[in-house]
């Protein structure tokens, strides 16, 4: 049975298209000269900007779809594999404009024939939820620059909001163990090259802040070999069809807890995910929950495959990066009131059990973000957001290497610290604060992401910038953000930095203290970049046409992508999240045709 939503939008597109449907009693039927079945809207719910044409027991093969551009948009199409077909039930419809008479083509075989028909189908408004204390906006989106070659793009980008609604859980609660507290409402989307927001996820029937199993922060999207989509969400994870389709709504593995940030799948099959552990006793005696210092791996059903305790493989009391961080933007832990102090030892060292940043565990003391796979060697590399390091760590739960300023490292990781070369192989000297003397090399500083590129040979990384050389500058306008990309001889156990993009192109407007994104585009062979938090909190600049409103606590995001090797991006899209206190977090490029195998 339809819901009534579902049945009034396919009704009303009957006086628009002849295949709409009829019902006889309660069951929705195609109306006369319907070429197949009738009209669904959202068929799972879960999707507003998609639809399902059902078949109504035709056999038909070769198909393709046309979601037709509105006046200055971007037109979408894409193939459909007969088996996609048999799996949807029908042939499955993305791409629609919120708000939208929308129309577009179906075209498929039949008998042997070729076959078409053009369908509408109106569409309700976007409705991102209710967050902080306001009804959350959809995100103003500015296209600055598109090359031609790039306009068929489309861009998965998300957010992170506080969920505005009494639940039982509290968002950013520094006194509670763990970081059970981390809820807000799912802010995914995809948008075109125009600008356009083309699918989103519905935060009512994916999130529910009463419930310990589906709520906490959605993070960490990342798409399958399949095509379909999987991400972390507080105490579990999720995978669902580019259509809404939940596959599966996992639990964490019983000894772990407080999943956010990664869920990625890797190239093994497995789901490796960013988590951490349950009544974890210290050599004192003390039980606690720890922060963001586990990776799991599970297979597809759920069960885990294995685990690293960061605890264990690297030094929780390490403090040179924690000690050099902003106070006010400790990732989602944010407080505007401390930005630019910095935490002494001594806090550190007796901070509460919980959500902060500290030393040891139990406190957020790693802050892991992200999480690759080498399947050369068999490793995991991870980015530690607040050790200011990037680290591979093989199944042996031994570090190989560590791309990191030398300050703080016990004397058995100094020699898994890489050495900075330039292009002909010469040594770089760098002080231990990772100061350089070669102003082509750079290392990263509480970085986000940190991506094997397979292609090349390369590594990817997000080097927000905060604490850079462990200190703060004495002007805020001083920091600055960056894509990078790094060349690693791990036999050599040497770092080249060959391209980076941020730091003067940017400077201080793209300043992005948290969050954000670099990653290799094999299709295009390109690289996309996300600087997701700048002008958080009004500590950013402006850029383009859109200017920091200091009052509002806006975020303004700026999304690009360049040819590989090229300083000129072939894409720059600015992003006003227009809702207070949303911060963007990552982006990815969807293709859809791939998606639809």
């Amino acid at each position: 049975m339809l819901r009534p939503s579902a049945v009034a939008l396919a009704l009303l597109a009957s006086s628009f298209s002849v295949n709409a449907m009829s019902l006889i009693g309660m069951k929705p039927m195609p109306a006369p000269g319907a070429p197949l079945g009738y009209l669904v809207h959202n068929p799972h719910e879960n999707a507003p900007l998609t639809a399902l044409v059902t078949l109504d027991g035709h056999q038909i093969s070769d198909v393709s779809v046309t979601v037709h551009a509105k006046e200055g948009g971007v037109p979408i199409s894409y193939p459909v594999s007969d088996i996609r077909v048999m799996d949807e039930g029908g042939v499955p419809i993305f791409g629609l404009y919120p708000n939208y008479m929308n129309t577009f083509t179906v075209r498929w075989s039949e008998n042997g024939e070729q076959k078409s028909h053009d369908y509408q189908m109106l569409t309700p408004q976007v409705d991102l939820g209710y967050a902080e204390n306001q009804w959350a906006h959809a995100p103003i989106i500015e296209p600055v620059q598109v090359d031609e070659d790039f306009k068929d793009r489309l861009y998965f980008i998300s957010w992170t909001k506080n969920d505005g609604k009494v639940g039982q859980l509290t968002h950013n609660n520094p006194g509670a163990h763990g970081a059970f507290s981390w809820d807000g409402v799912p802010g995914f989307m995809i948008i075109d090259t125009a600008g356009d927001i083309r699918w989103t996820l519905n935060p009512y029937t994916t999130h529910d802040s009463k419930s310990y199993e589906d709520a906490g922060y959605a993070m960490g999207m990342n798409v399958t070999d399949k095509g379909n989509m999987v991400w972390v969400q507080g105490q579990g994870w999720k995978h669902m069809t580019l259509m809404g389709r939940m596959i599966a709504n996992h639990s964490l593995p019983g000894d772990f807890i407080d999943a956010s940030h990664e869920g990625i799948q890797v190239e093994n099959g497995n789901v490796m995910i960013r988590a951490a552990r349950k009544n974890y006793r210290l050599p004192d005696g003390r039980m606690v929950n720890t922060v963001r210092d586990q990776i799991i791996e599970v297979d597809m059903n759920g069960q885990l495959v294995d685990y690293w305790d960061l605890n264990q493989i690297l030094d929780p009391m390490r403090d040179a990066a924690l000690l050099s961080l902003d106070a006010g933007a400790v990732c989602l832990n944010i407080d505007a009131k401390k930005a630019g102090h910095q935490t002494t030892a001594e806090d550190l060292a007796n901070a509460p059990m919980g959500d902060i940043h500290g030393v040891e565990p139990g406190r957020n003391w790693a802050h892991i973000n992200s999480i690759d796979y080498d399947p050369v060697d068999d490793s995991i590399i991870i980015s530690s957001r607040h050790q200011s390091a990037v680290i591979k760590i093989g199944r042996d739960k031994q570090v190989k290497w560590i791309l990191s300023a030398a300050a703080g490292w016990k004397p058995e990781f100094q020699a898994k610290l890489l050495q900075p070369i330039t292009a002909d192989g010469t040594e770089i000297s760098c002080t231990v604060k990772g100061d350089c003397n070669d102003p082509d090399f750079e290392y990263s500083w509480t970085s986000h992401t940190a991506y094997k590129v397979d292609e090349k040979g390369t590594w990817t990384v997000f080097d927000n910038g905060d604490g850079r050389n462990l200190t703060q500058p004495f002007f805020a306008q001083e920091k600055y953000s960056r894509s990078v990309e790094y060349k690693i001889d791990e036999q050599a156990m040497t770092v080249q930095q060959i391209w980076a993009y941020g730091k003067d192109e940017l400077q201080y407007a793209g300043y992005s203290p948290v969050t954000s994104i670099t990653k290799y585009q094999a299709d295009k062979d390109s690289m996309l970049s996300y600087f997701a938090s700048a002008g958080l909190f009004g500590i950013g600049g402006g850029y383009g046409n859109l200017k920091m409103d200091e009052t509002t606590g806006k975020v303004k995001s700026i999304l690009t992508e360049h040819r590989y090797g090229e300083q000129q991006p072939a894409v720059r899209i600015n992003i006003d999240s227009h809702q207070l206190f949303a911060t963007g977090y990552r982006a990815q490029v969807i293709n859809v045709a791939e998606m639809m195998k």
